[in-house]
């Protein structure tokens, strides 16, 4: 384990290449996967609902800007090297709970039905994946401004930083994509 902490030391890259693949993975390809084999086997599924792949805000955000973000987040983390107390990590975790619970009754009560829920409050296997994955983002995400708010209050100058500007410019484009593809622009 510590030759794996030191490997990650000497080449951060490496943290880096496996945050984004992971992001990666778990918020675009297990969706994509999903969306192509259906698409393969004619499934009624897609004739019938959207599915990733027709989404832009999951080719462009959840394929591209997310998983930046996410590099982004875990390099200015790095840079810091602060210690985050329990309260910290799991005060982000749960408000993402909520935030996640709160997005997808909305999606339930405005029937904004997609192959991850073909009928309102009844989400499919790839729904409840997606749910975990924003779960898990979310959280991450709200981590992350909270440890900027706090080197703030410590150092505002720690906070000048270009990762922390991409952060920032890849959550406000993902939003916008969101909002776009669900007709709120």
């Amino acid at each position: 384990m510590l030759r794996t902490v030191a490997r990650v030391e000497e080449r951060p890259w490496i943290l880096l290449g496996l945050v984004f693949f992971a992001t990666c993975f778990f918020g675009f390809l297990v969706q994509a996967a999903g969306s192509a084999w259906l698409r393969w086997h004619d499934d009624p599924i897609v004739l019938t609902y959207r599915t990733t792949l027709s989404y832009t805000s999951a080719l462009i955000g959840d394929a591209v800007l997310i998983p930046l973000a996410n590099v982004f987040i875990v390099g200015q983390l790095l840079a810091w090297r602060r210690r985050p107390r329990t309260a910290e990590v799991a005060g982000a975790f749960l408000a993402s709970a909520l935030i996640t619970a709160f997005l997808h009754l909305y999606q339930a009560a405005n029937a904004l039905l997609n192959w991850t829920m073909m009928q309102p409050y009844r989400w499919t296997g790839i729904g409840y994946e997606h749910a975990a994955f924003m779960w898990a983002e979310i959280g991450l995400v709200l981590f992350f401004w909270g440890q900027v708010a706090l080197v703030a209050k410590e150092n505002p100058r720690a906070i000048l930083s270009h990762r922390i500007l991409f952060v920032a410019v890849c959550g406000l484009m993902f939003l916008r994509l969101v909002f776009t593809d669900y007709g709120y622009f």
